[in-house]
């Protein structure tokens, strides 16, 4: 009960983390598709699907399983850490921002020069200085030190918001102002998180992470990200080719607006994938359970009420005002949102998956349902920006169903197992 009571205190500060984080990124957004002409806006679709792929390369490869080995230590030796973590996936952080090369090849026989040098050179800033600003407020959460990861969010989306506003203000190109902001806010939130976790150390860990023993398992983190991330610039790139590139500034202008969703989603995994990752490692399906219907129902019950708020272009709507462009196609809006809701459902089950050891199935599931997820992009032909959607829809609802299926046989073979090693004589007896 207590743990329970505790988690509970804990989900707000989660909360808050992720959707001051999501903000900052919702404000840059926002300036894009607000001041960005209809061609570029889907130039900028493909920039940040290529920014969101690129930031998985340093993430999955060494920060994710630095993580869940982290969880396996006490909570005061955690932060300690963090030094090492940041060295380590520096060098895939490097690495990862060559796949702005890809953006560019792929948006060059339509984009202008004025917008696509600005894009290409702040979203390469941002694909750095992102995933070390995501592991250190991880870390923050891993160290139960929830509320602190909060303020490193906080201070992310104040200065991106000002980043933004002095852009516009001294009127510099727009171009140039997204990913800028970003890349600034970035900065200045990493300094702060990491003066946090230096300062919040309770007890040094002479635990030693080596490279290639994170990467050896990261590989398999590696292949279950870049599926999805693959799938969807496989998606927006046909729907601007097939299509036209006016129609992806919509669905982008969609995307932006049913992003909450995705905020909701990640401040509750901040606080609830530890507790889902330590009860894979000890086989306990029932707290695995009870942490996944918490996740499971407060993404349904908040995916309503932001459906009924913004899904459609009526007076009482705040975003149909402020992003008119997400509005221009029926139902875009509302069928994104619902893509949403389906297709966070997996990300908890996913870190069940990481802890249980299950590092090549979860590689496996993620290329399976990011196959779905492609044949959902490939109907744009007759469904246009709507193949969007229903391409994250399609990798959700398969993704999860996977993920259901080999965690029941997991935590089945774990009780058989535990069945099997009991001494005998420790069972109920006939009386």
């Amino acid at each position: 009960m207590s743990t329970d009571t505790g988690l509970r205190r804990r989900l707000p500060a989660g909360i808050v983390d992720a959707g001051f984080a999501s903000l900052a990124t919702f404000a840059i957004g926002l300036a894009a598709v607000s001041w960005l002409d209809d061609v570029s806006r889907g130039v900028y679709a493909v920039f940040f699907t290529v920014f969101v792929a690129a930031s998985l390369l340093s993430t999955e490869l060494i920060f994710t399983p630095a993580e869940v080995k982290t969880v396996s230590f006490p909570t005061s030796e955690r932060l300690s850490l963090v030094p090492q973590t940041l060295r380590l996936g520096l060098g895939p952080v490097l690495l990862g921002t060559t796949a702005v090369g890809g953006a560019v090849a792929a948006t060059w026989s339509y984009a202008s020069v004025e917008v696509l040098i600005p894009l290409a050179v702040t979203s390469t800033v941002s694909i750095v200085l992102s995933p070390l600003q995501d592991h250190v407020r991880r870390m923050l959460h891993i160290a139960a030190l929830n509320w602190q990861a909060s303020w490193v969010s906080v201070v992310q989306f104040l200065v991106a918001v000002a980043g933004v506003t002095v852009g516009y203000l001294v009127d510099v190109p727009v171009a140039w102002i997204p990913f800028g902001a970003l890349a600034i806010a970035n900065a200045v939130s990493l300094s702060v998180g990491f003066v946090v976790a230096r300062t919040s150390i309770q007890e040094n860990s002479r635990a030693v992470l080596r490279f290639w023993e994170l990467a050896t398992r990261g590989k398999w983190f590696v292949l279950a990200a870049s599926a999805p991330a693959i799938a969807s610039f496989v998606v927006v790139t046909v729907i601007a080719w097939v299509v036209s590139p006016e129609d992806l500034g919509y669905a982008e202008s969609a995307r932006v607006v049913a992003q909450p969703i995705l905020v909701l989603a990640a401040g509750l995994t901040a606080v609830l994938a530890p507790r889902s990752m330590r009860a894979a490692m000890d086989g306990d399906s029932s707290t695995a359970r009870r942490t996944s219907g918490v996740y499971l129902g407060l993404m349904g019950l908040g995916g309503l009420a932001y459906l009924l708020l913004v899904a459609w272009d009526v007076p009482i709507n705040p975003m149909a005002r402020i992003v008119p462009s997400a509005y221009v196609l029926p139902g875009l809006v509302a069928l994104t949102i619902a893509a949403n809701v389906i297709g966070s459902a997996p990300f908890l089950r996913s870190n069940e998956l990481a802890g249980a050891h299950r590092e090549r199935t979860l590689a496996g599931i993620a290329w399976l349902s990011s196959t779905v997820s492609v044949i959902g992009g490939l109907t744009a032909w007759f469904t246009g920006a709507y193949a969007r959607p229903l391409s994250v829809l399609a990798n959700g609802a398969s993704r999860y169903a996977a993920q259901s299926r080999v965690l029941g046989t997991v935590y089945a073979a774990r009780t058989s197992q535990t069945t099997a090693n009991r001494p005998s004589g420790t069972g109920p007896t006939n009386t």
